[in-house]
Formats: C-alpha cells, structure tokens, sequence
C-alpha cells in the first residue's frame, strides 16, 4: 500500500503544483488592483502542494505522517479552490494517496504473502 500511496501522491501532489502555479499567477494578476489580499493565496498555492509531494515521498519510511501531511493539503485545496470541477482530480488523488497511508499505517504489511 505504501508503493500506491507513493504514486497516488505524487500525481496529486504534481496535478496540484500546476494548479498552485497557475493560482500564483493569477494571485500576481490580481495584486495590482488590491495588494494585501493576494499575499495568503500566493503563499498557499505554492506551500500546499509542496507539503503534498513531502507527504507523497514520505509515506514509504512513515505512513501515518505521509498520510497526515496529504490529508492536510487535500483539506487545504479544497478551503482553497472550494470543491469543483477544477479541484476534484488533485483533491482525490491526494485524499486516495491519504487514505492508503493511513490504511498502511494501520496494518503495516497486511495480506502480503510472506516469502
């Protein structure tokens, strides 16, 4: 599960990196007009999916705070983006990526066949 995991994360945590940069954009765009309030999406929309891919290339050593951190940046997308058409492919990729290291955490090597 931790190999899944891994891969479900990074392609939620990739997926949400294009989203974030092009927020940053969009957040730069909107800075000429009102300054003070694009700082926050700005710093969100490059600090979330970063803790995302941390999450993702740690849920192999520890699963619980892979998990955690994936879990985290998928609520914070959502809070974000809200939940739409736009956020629903990086927000259930990282909450399956989540889920999985949960899962792992939980029973660590379940149903493998011991070799």
């Amino acid at each position: 599960m931790r190999i899944g995991a891994l891969v479900v994360g990074l392609l939620g945590g990739l997926v949400s990196l294009a989203y974030g940069l092009l927020g940053y954009g969009l957040a730069s765009l909107a800075e000429s007009g009102y300054p003070a309030s694009a700082a926050g999406v700005k710093i969100l929309s490059v600090a979330v999916p970063l803790a995302a891919l941390a999450g993702a290339g740690m849920v192999l050593a520890k699963p619980l705070l892979g998990g955690l951190l994936m879990g985290a940046a998928a609520g914070v997308f959502v809070c974000l983006l809200g939940f739409n058409a736009l956020s629903l492919i990086p927000v259930m990729l990282l909450g399956c990526g989540a889920l999985l290291g949960f899962l792992d955490a939980i029973d660590p090597g379940g149903r493998q066949p011991k070799l």
